[in-house]
């Protein structure tokens, strides 16, 4: 009975004959192999479901907390650059609307939703850049510098803006990336960043690479392939940077939330499939369990089938019992036959004994046999999935393994098993603190200090594509950045930096200085000969007679003094700089490198490098007779109309003369003295118009005169040809070319006939 229930719960025929019964100890050998193999299955299944449950939980709660962020802040942008400008709003006490993130003001349209990945891409960084208005901008900076912000920030200070760029956007072209964006409607900064992505960000969207081709730079596939400036180009198609859920732009992120809680429900549902897997393969294998107990029974309660052949038995001992009853009653050696039962017995006992002694070690070596057969099949499945390998390393290090003796071997694997395990412990400790640093070594190379910045201004536009630290799965792209620069040799360029080094402080710096002091020089020594020329020309000439001179005393402002203080420090000391390469250096990094940095503000260059307006320009006038001063001219607002034409034409005829190199003899023959007055005299009286043909004649210039005919008399004893221009019928006009002399005569017939 107790075979047929475990045969039964086996599956396998029940009141089986001596052949069925050896076919059910096969059968039941190979079902219980079969349901280890199972077995063990389901329960690495249940391990890796549970692993996958744990990261998927891991997901589900950073998703709510960025849902959470993103439901308090009412954009796209969440994450340690939104907690920083929350506490940057508590510092100052603005509001988001003063200080958002450019991210917040702009999206693609609507009827452009399939460029919004390669405007993403485009525009990622800048849309995580916060404006900070002037009103705010000291103290951000003050909390900035002084606070440990745990993450990275990017503001653009904004001092107002006039809105000049829209004359320049109406010439953009239709497929610039600016017209597939929109604006926030009424926020006062989008005249201002209008302006700044249609001049910075100008890309053209390109419908294929044919049309991507004809674009030298700034031009971009839908497929987000884009080209920039100096022939690089990029595709960034990893999965973190490709997915909806990460994208920064837009004021209005219920879509955003919306694709979140769609994630956090797929996940959810993962892990509830997941957690009815976990529950049927721990089922199943319980079930395994009690086909295994009963297989168990099969193969070793009941090894031989005289073990279960109890029909046989009992006709045996019938049969037994008839024979003795009858000898008892027929013959008198009952006695000595049944002493030789006993021994009989006695031996069968001791037999019987023994036989389940070998039963007994029987079991134990097909116990070890099927234990060795399914080691056997699990280490053939291990080896086959590997392939050939060479294992004489492996021998190397571990040659206690190769003299391990076969009844040892569990121990030995055991043993080997923790070693392992302590090593891969090891391994992962030093694993984790390895990339501790390497998180902590990208963050310094991503976000470098302020010195590092300023030396170099590409650092963040060089370094922006490369992986953030919570990627470490694409770390080659450093390794690669690092052969490029090795192989592109650095010490080579060093050299030649210093040599340049040496020869901008030596050379460049002294050039430079040397141009202001030429011009400085060139501006005296102008006026030396402009006042060498005025001195021969007589300014007034009636009661008594003056001249002209022009003076220019040095007049610097405070950033003027500070240029040419700092252009007087940039110059080195030889013998420091010569000492080392140490000393060049400190001398260019304090001395010239922020005179460089001041330069290129284009405001303050322009105030300070004009040479001409370290000076302020006046005129004097002394007599011709004693060189007394008579009078200062500062400025034309003193002056009659006249006056302030008189001394314009003083001054313009001496530059002339400097200007051509004339002289008092004035009649050299490849001297240039040729000028033309247009509209001469108007608005003057005579005096002054004589004045300036007095002054041409005292210059000795050839003088072309465009004025009307009634004024001729003026010049008419200074000139020696006429050409008179005559309108007839309102439609002609008639050149007539004569001689003064004929002038006069064709004058005086005129004059005589009326």
């Amino acid at each position: 009975d107790q075979y047929n229930k475990s045969a039964e719960k086996a599956g396998l025929s029940t009141d089986p004959g001596a052949e069925t019964f050896v076919r059910n100890q096969t059968l039941a050998a190979e079902q219980e192999l079969s349901l280890k193999q199972e077995q063990q299955e389901n329960t690495r299944g249940v391990t890796l479901l549970e692993e996958q449950q744990r990261v998927w939980q891991e997901q589900m709660d950073e998703i709510a907390a960025t849902a959470e962020r993103l439901k308090k802040n009412k954009n796209n942008i969440s994450g340690r650059e939104a907690e920083i400008r929350d506490d940057l709003l508590a510092v100052t006490g603005a509001s988001r609307e003063e200080i958002p993130f450019i991210g917040e003001l702009l999206r693609v349209r609507e009827a452009e939703q399939a460029w919004e990945p390669a405007a993403e891409k485009i525009l990622h960084q800048l849309a995580l850049r916060l404006i900070v208005p002037e009103a705010y901008y000291a103290a951000i900076n003050a909390y900035v510098n002084k606070t440990n912000l745990r993450g990275r920030i990017i503001y653009q200070r904004y001092r107002g803006y006039t809105p000049m760029g829209h004359h320049f956007r109406r010439d953009t072209a239709p497929n610039a990336l600016i017209h597939k964006l929109e604006f926030k409607p009424g926020t006062a900064y989008a005249d201002w960043l209008e302006d700044l992505i249609s001049t910075q960000y100008d890309y053209a969207c390109v419908a294929d690479l044919d049309e991507f081709a004809r674009y030298e730079e700034k031009a971009v596939t839908r497929e987000g392939l884009i080209k920039q400036a100096g022939g690089r180009h990029e595709k960034d198609d990893r999965p973190h940077i490709s997915r909806k859920e990460n994208y920064v732009l837009g004021w209005d992120n219920r879509e955003k939330l919306r694709l979140l809680q769609q994630e956090h429900k797929q996940l959810q549902d993962r892990k509830k499939q997941a957690e009815q897997e976990i529950r049927a393969l721990v089922q199943r294998n319980r079930s395994i369990e009690g086909l295994l107990g009963a297989l168990s029974d099969v193969q070793k309660r009941f090894s031989g089938y005289e073990d279960i052949d109890w029909e046989q038995c009992a006709v045996q001992i019938r049969d037994k019992e008839q024979q003795r009853s009858e000898l008892e009653k027929s013959n008198n050696r009952v006695q000595v036959l049944q002493q030789q039962l006993a021994q009989v017995e006695a031996r069968m006992a001791a037999l019987d004994a023994e036989r389940k002694h070998k039963d007994r070690e029987m079991f134990r070596c097909e116990e070890e046999d099927n234990t060795l057969q399914a080691m056997l099949t699990d280490n053939r499945a291990i080896l086959t999935s590997l392939g050939k390998q060479d294992i004489s390393a492996f021998e190397q290090s571990h040659p206690e393994l190769l003299v391990a003796r076969y009844t040892d071997l569990p121990a030995v694997q055991r043993q080997f098993l923790e070693a392992l395990s302590r090593m891969q412990t090891d391994l992962e400790r030093h694993r984790g603190t390895r990339e501790a640093e390497i998180r902590k070594l990208i963050n310094q190379f991503k976000n470098p200090g302020e010195e590092i910045m300023s030396r170099y201004k590409d650092w963040r536009s060089d370094v922006h594509s490369l992986p953030d630290s919570t990627n470490l799965e694409f770390i080659s792209e450093y390794q690669q950045l690092y052969r490029r620069l090795v192989n592109d040799n650095l010490p080579r360029f060093e050299q030649k930096f210093n040599e340049y080094l040496q020869e901008t402080i030596t050379n460049k710096v002294g050039d430079f200085r040397m141009f202001f002091k030429n011009w400085e020089d060139s501006i005296k020594e102008n006026i030396r000969l402009l006042n060498e020329s005025l001195r021969g020309i007589d300014f007034r000439d009636k009661d008594f007679r003056t001249y002209i001179q022009l003076v220019a005393p040095l007049r610097v402002s405070d950033e003027v003094k500070e240029f040419r203080a700092m252009l007087d420090k940039a110059m080195p000391v030889i013998r420091d700089i010569e000492s080392s390469m140490d000393s060049r250096k400190h001398h260019f990094y304090t001395h010239i490198a922020p005179l460089i940095a001041k330069l290129d503000k284009e405001d303050w260059r322009s105030r300070v490098m004009d040479v001409r307006g370290w000076y302020s320009y006046k005129a004097e006038e002394f007599y011709q007779e004693t060189g007394g001063k008579y009078k200062t001219y500062e400025n034309m607002g003193q002056l009659s109309g006249g006056e302030k034409a008189q001394l314009t034409y003083t001054i313009l005829g001496s530059a002339i003369a400097y200007q051509f190199g004339l002289t008092k003899e004035g009649l050299q023959s490849n001297a240039f003295r040729f000028i033309a007055i247009d509209e001469a005299f108007k608005a003057q009286d005579e005096d002054k118009a004589r004045y300036l043909i007095t002054l041409c004649r005292q210059l000795h210039l050839q003088l072309l005169v465009v004025t009307p005919s009634d004024n001729i008399h003026i010049v008419e004893h200074d000139i020696s040809f006429v050409h008179f221009v005559e309108r007839k019928e309102e439609k002609y006009s008639w050149l007539y070319d004569m001689p003064i002399a004929q002038f006069r005569e064709e004058k005086s017939k005129f004059t005589h006939r009326d």
